[in-house]
């Protein structure tokens, strides 16, 4: 039986884990099934739940808990971002690839092996060596929350890129997409002993739509 952590947002909707609730239940019964590639109906927690605070979710097919609204952003993105999350947490190297914008792989493996003399494949594992440790080993993926970032300049969060690359890269991808998105996420996760904490909060990150699909750079 896991033991359940009662999470709350703060003014700024941060996920922040805040006490252990002496109940003890199990999560997964709870779960509704759910096709793979879409997310299930909105749920709406009991006023004298935990959750309250944290709003309306829908669940994934894996059973991640996805806060978002589905007027500003499509379920597609909010799956690809679970997906880009769920590879460091399967240690799943061709998932973390399949949500990057090709360009991407290729620009970003010719600087690190020219740089760093080793690839995106190792810099993958970095990541996620560093995810675990945060979480003191293997970790699940249990909620993630998507919202407007404050900035209002795509342009701004290529500049690293452009400097990396040594190119204009933001221009490269404006007109090669269809559209651009730029979130906000937050994603808690449960580590081995089932203790639910923030495993990143805060992070702005931007998404490439390209004939329905949905791409990321980093």
């Amino acid at each position: 039986m896991k033991k359940f952590l009662a999470v709350t947002l703060l003014l700024c909707c941060l996920f922040t884990a805040c006490s252990d609730n002496d109940k003890s239940e199990s999560i997964s019964s709870e779960i509704p099934s759910v096709a793979e590639g879409e997310a299930g109906e909105l749920i709406t927690p009991d006023e004298d739940s935990d959750e309250y605070s944290l709003g309306e979710y829908r669940y994934s097919s894996d059973g991640t808990k996805l806060y978002y609204n589905e007027s500003e952003y499509s379920t597609e993105l909010i799956l690809t971002l679970e997906k880009y999350f769920k590879s460091f947490e399967e240690n799943n190297y061709e998932n973390y690839k399949s949500c990057l914008y090709p360009s991407y792989i290729d620009e970003m493996n010719g600087y690190l092996k020219e740089n760093y003399d080793y690839d995106l494949e190792t810099s993958f594992k970095n990541q996620r060596e560093s995810l675990s440790e945060k979480m003191g080993g293997d970790f699940k993926v249990t909620r993630i929350k998507v919202e407007k970032t404050e900035s209002d300049s795509v342009e701004s969060y290529f500049e690293p890129l452009d400097e990396t690359f040594g190119k204009d890269y933001y221009d490269e991808i404006k007109d090669g997409v269809d559209n651009l998105h730029y979130i906000k996420f937050y994603v808690m996760a449960e580590n081995s002993e089932d203790t639910e904490s923030l495993l990143v909060g805060g992070f702005e990150i931007v998404f490439a739509e390209k004939d329905g699909k949905y791409y990321t750079f980093g």
